[in-house]
């Protein structure tokens, strides 16, 4: 097979096939055009020369985009077998991951629009989303999607293992290893060569109010990226922590500062990450602490591989390892400080436990009000109705009166008149029984009145008592908390010895 003569069907494949086409979307008509432009459609001893480069050419281009194929080729047609990525996983799926892969090939192709910085890439969000949402299709666990991701990134952009993928901040970022920046002797080297006073009026410039605003939204995602407590172990963190939060400050910065400051940018990195180092770990130190509080395993390891002692590592080499001690210089270990997050854990949990029962109180109250303020309305329209029903009862005697007085001049008048005072007195009557209901209905509505401010009373009480109960808890978390800050310190500065 001859090289050249592969590279130029290869050629010919790019211009002629659509860019990246899945495999199995390969068809005879396209097979056919290729041996027509190769000129050998009609000669079959011509295809039978150049068969096993036309073979091998195929295999090559399907291969620029991550696809690996068995191929079988004649004169009149071709077998294709595409070999999935996952072979448990259905040819939908195989064709969401080529799908994903296109995209990250794109974003390479056009890797120098999305690099502020020549060793660091930053995919936008644009293609990030369609990306994370194809694995949403097939219902992906979200962690395992970014690690399937993160693969592709990795064999895509030919990765370093030093090299460092975060998802941040809506973009997907490489930040590429890079060796620190050699400095003459003599200059400042903590912030790159550049001045302390030269940083400090950068970082009021461009953070007046502090970085710390910035830094801490951030800060949960990355740790669990990549300092992950649940997976890392301890040898891994030390060697790793430093980049990756000069990384994360990096990432951050490129967001806000401008172009013409970017030079500055190693020692703008520095001089942001030690102002908020010991808030970093602090916070770092914290989440480590949420893992020992749900009893995970990895992090139990974690914490138990902290003692003042010297050990050997597989090479033979000398490793310093460091005590939890905090600032009376007191040892933690994993015991004490188990007992205390059992502590936190509890007294937690009573505090959220009691603080949905006053929730549940207050609503229970506030129905009771509204409840109270409907019968008391209630009682007003039914006192408006009898006040009514009082006046119609005092037309309707003065109306039986004024009939008694008139006398009929004939017999047929007085008939009439006195059918007038039997109808109206049967009125009277009635008048009477719906006073009589009415007055009722008011008596009741003062009992249900009475009812619901007793009620009120006591849903007031056990709201009082709920919220006692409350800053009971409140004052046992205070002192648990005491002890949970002084473990956060002393975790803090033990994580950050190397």
């Amino acid at each position: 097979m001859n090289p050249r003569i592969i590279s130029e069907i290869v050629t010919i494949l790019d211009e002629n096939l659509p860019k990246y086409l899945y495999a199995l979307d390969y068809t005879t008509e396209q097979y056919k055009t290729l041996l027509r432009i190769l000129k050998i459609e009609d000669d079959e001893s011509l295809f039978n020369d150049k068969k096993g480069s036309i073979r091998k050419a195929l295999v090559k281009y399907f291969s620029k985009s991550y696809q690996e194929i068995d191929l079988q080729i004649t004169f009149s047609s071709f077998a294709l077998k595409k070999n999935f990525i996952n072979p448990s996983k259905p040819e939908a799926y195989d064709r969401m991951l080529h799908q994903t892969n296109v995209l990250l090939l794109g974003a390479l192709e056009r890797k120098s629009d999305y690099s502020p910085l020549p060793y660091l890439v930053s995919i936008p969000e644009n293609i990030r989303e369609p990306i994370c949402h194809n694995y949403l299709k097939f219902e992906t666990n979200h962690d395992v999607a970014r690690q399937i991701i993160r693969q592709q990134i990795d064999m895509i952009f030919n990765l370093d293992p030093r090299d460092i993928i975060f998802f941040l901040r809506g973009r997907i970022t490489i930040r590429h290893y890079t060796t620190p920046k050699k400095l003459p002797d003599g200059v400042d080297k903590r912030f790159g060569g550049e001045s302390a006073e030269l940083m400090e009026a950068m970082y009021n410039s461009y953070f007046p109010e502090g970085a710390w605003s910035q830094i801490e939204p951030i800060l949960g995602e990355v740790i669990a990226e990549k300092l992950n407590f649940g997976v890392i172990d301890n040898i891994t963190f030390t060697r790793n922590f430093v980049p990756v939060f000069r990384s994360m400050i990096e990432i951050l910065l490129l967001e806000i500062i401008n172009t013409e400051d970017r030079k500055k940018i190693e020692g703008f990195t520095g001089y942001v990450l030690r102002q908020h180092f010991h808030r970093i770990f602090i916070y770092t130190a914290k989440n480590l602490l949420h893992f020992i509080e749900k009893r995970d395993k990895n992090a139990e390891a974690f914490i138990k591989y902290f003692s003042d002692e010297v050990v050997i590592d597989s090479n033979g080499n000398k490793i310093q390892k460091y005590a939890i001690i905090d600032s009376k210089q007191q040892k933690w270990n994993y015991s004490s400080i188990i007992s205390v997050m059992m502590q936190y854990k509890q007294v937690k949990q009573k505090i959220v436990s009691q603080r949905e029962s006053i929730s549940v109180v207050e609503e229970e109250l506030n129905q009771c009000e509204l409840d109270l303020t409907t019968e008391k309305n209630n009682k007003y329209a039914i006192q408006d109705k009898l006040t009514d029903l009082q006046d119609t009862i005092t037309e309707n005697d003065a109306a039986i009166l004024k009939v008694k007085n008139q006398k009929g001049a004939t017999p047929e008048e007085a008939l009439s008149l006195k059918s007038q005072v039997n109808r109206l007195n049967y009125h009277q009557t009635e008048l009477f029984e719906l006073k009589k209901k009415t007055t009722n209905q008011v008596d009741l509505a003062k009992n249900r009145i009475a009812n619901k401010m007793s009620e009120l009373t006591r849903r007031q009480r056990k709201l009082d008592y709920e919220k006692k109960s409350l800053q009971t808890y409140l004052e046992q978390m205070a002192s648990v908390l005491e002890s949970y800050e002084i473990i956060a310190e002393a975790l803090a500065t033990a994580l950050t010895k190397r």
